[in-house]
């Protein structure tokens, strides 16, 4: 097929798809390839003891945040960043806006 579904990465966040999100990797070169390949990203069951892959937005987490963020403000060196460096969830857009924000704050 010379074209799956016309971008790189297409999220799903319905509970009827079982996969979270198909990437088509051809979408991240030029795009001109005769044939395509995707891969379909499928989410795995959290068991207590695991590491969480994205934070979980509760209690304990936003008081761990609050204490990183406190150690971090004598540091003009660090900065955090998207959904694992700042303890919430980001869709794409959100994370590019605040990088580019943060950007400018450090540039300029």
């Amino acid at each position: 097929m010379e074209n799956f579904q016309g971008v790189a990465v297409m999220n799903y966040t319905d509970r009827e798809t079982p996969w979270t999100r198909v990437i088509e990797h051809k979408h991240f070169q030029s795009g001109g390839q005769a044939a395509t390949y995707v891969t379909k990203e499928y989410p795995r069951e959290w068991h207590r003891g695991e590491e969480a892959y994205y934070p979980v937005n509760d209690q304990k987490n936003q008081a761990l945040y609050g204490q990183y963020a406190a150690l971090a403000a004598g540091d003009r060196h660090i900065l955090f960043g998207g959904r694992l460096g700042e303890y919430r969830y980001y869709n794409m857009d959100q994370v590019i806006a605040d990088a580019l924000a943060k950007a400018d704050q450090e540039i300029f």
